[in-house]
């Protein structure tokens, strides 16, 4: 696998593998592409075909992305409230909840599309209707990898679909792509300086 990937060089994972991909069958799914450590994610043949289960867990992320608000983002904001709260900072903590009312008008989550797109494929190594915590972080750490070394995830099929149906070209979806990277970095830097003691210390100066 390695020598190939040498070979191949930055078409790893495109029209190569996908030409291939359309020979193989399991399941009466589709077969996409193979990930770094060679196993087949899958498709189904007709969307109607999908678990009720992933269709569940698909939905869920989707009223995230509404919100702008990914689980880790959450995670973190819940921390630092709740040590504000627990040093009687009620202002520092009142910045961070009117962030989390704004995430929706200033962030595209492109953690959270990840997941949805991650959920909509079957890797070789799951059951169809049945969705593992730990192999479905696999699948979102392999396609957010691919994306920060700057190829295959914009060509995924399943992103492509979900562009065309908002109107996004791929050169715009990798334009907010960073765009989300930077304003993600941005706002939890934000939450930890709010946090911080050095924060506390300037205001007391102040």
């Amino acid at each position: 696998m390695s020598i190939l990937v040498k070979l191949i060089g930055e078409k790893r994972l495109s029209n190569i593998y996908r030409e291939h991909a359309a020979k193989q069958i399991k399941k009466g799914l589709k077969a996409e592409f193979q990930d770094d450590k060679g196993r087949w994610y899958y498709t189904f043949r007709d969307d109607a075909d999908l678990p009720h289960t992933r269709s569940a867990k698909s939905q869920t992320y989707s009223q995230y992305l509404a919100s702008g608000l990914s689980g880790e983002m959450f995670d973190e904001a819940y921390t630092r409230i709740n040590e504000l709260f627990a040093h009687a900072d009620y202002l520092a903590a009142g910045v961070i909840i009117n962030d989390l009312k704004e995430l929706k008008q200033n962030i595209v989550n492109v953690d959270i599309i990840v997941n949805i797109i991650a959920v909509n494929y079957i890797r070789e190594d799951e059951e169809l209707a049945v969705i593992s915590d730990s192999i479905h972080q696999e699948k979102c750490d392999f396609l957010k990898s691919e994306t920060d070394k700057g190829r295959f995830f914009f060509r995924t099929p399943e992103w492509l679909n979900l562009l065309k149906k908002a109107g996004i070209s791929s050169e715009e979806s990798e334009k907010f792509y960073k765009d989300f990277l930077a304003k993600k970095s941005n706002i939890l830097k934000r939450w930890s300086l709010l946090a911080s003691q050095e924060y506390k210390k300037r205001l007391q100066k102040s």
